[in-house]
């Protein structure tokens, strides 16, 4: 298991002081990347052997309090290249005095760039079944579909050249960062207990892209993404949320 310490600076703390959605997801991806450099080398040495990894599924539970403004937090990831296209990987967020406060799951497929086909990584990142390897359970929570009849809340969003990542597509934590945003909830009474989500296809710049929510019972939220002239969403999510 790969252990990185980090402290919430003021450029991640959101306006109660807690660490940002966004600012969360980007010290994840962060970990991964440190945790496998000695495998497969940077992200654009990856990229320029022509290969990069892209987001399937992501599954985040919230067990406690989230890190504060100037507190110390600990990412701890490994990962589970033994299913198929799949590579799935384990986060762990513990508190300074060492609670255990977030449990996250994602799966990754390894894209070939100029074909843009999902590859085995096994077969094209030597070492990549060895150093900070653990069984993890290809099983992910359902995301109900969208009623279309009941669409609670609908906004458009322009893509925007800093929405991108290095693919030259919208980065996964600004997905979650918009869906977090404009979900239609009471964030002065609420907080996330549980997010999930399934990722389809990467929405590209000048795109102009539709968020629909539909609210269910217990401060359950479904959400999907719709890009331009595409007949299924883009991706999906769906948000827990609890009283404070």
């Amino acid at each position: 298991m790969f252990i990185q310490e980090f402290r919430v600076q003021p450029s991640n703390a959101s306006s109660d002081g807690t660490i940002k959605l966004r600012s969360l997801l980007d010290y994840f991806q962060d970990t991964a990347g440190l945790a496998v450099e000695d495998i497969e080398g940077t992200a654009t040495e990856l990229f320029a052997r022509g290969y990069a990894w892209v987001l399937t599924r992501y599954e985040i539970n919230f067990l406690g309090k989230l890190p504060m403004l100037d507190e110390k937090f600990v990412i701890s990831t490994f990962h589970d290249p033994s299913h198929g296209y799949n590579t799935l990987r384990k986060f762990y967020v513990n508190s300074h005095d060492g609670k255990k406060i977030i449990d996250a799951k994602t799966s990754w497929f390894l894209v070939d760039v100029k074909t843009g086909r999902p590859v085995k990584a096994a077969a094209h990142i030597e070492g990549i079944d060895k150093g900070n390897v653990e069984p993890i359970s290809p099983d992910f929570e359902e995301i109900p579909e969208l009623d279309e009849e009941n669409i609670t809340r609908s906004v458009d969003f322009p893509v925007r050249f800093h929405d991108l990542d290095y693919n030259a597509h919208v980065n996964n934590a600004n997905y979650f960062a918009w869906v977090h945003d404009e979900c239609p909830v009471d964030f002065g009474s609420h907080e996330l207990k549980k997010l999930c989500a399934s990722f389809r296809s990467g929405a590209k710049l000048g795109e102009v892209i539709k968020l629909q929510f539909e609210a269910r019972e217990s401060n359950f939220y479904v959400c999907r993404i719709i890009r331009p002239d595409l007949k299924k969403p883009s991706a999906e999510f769906s948000l827990l949320w609890q009283q404070k």
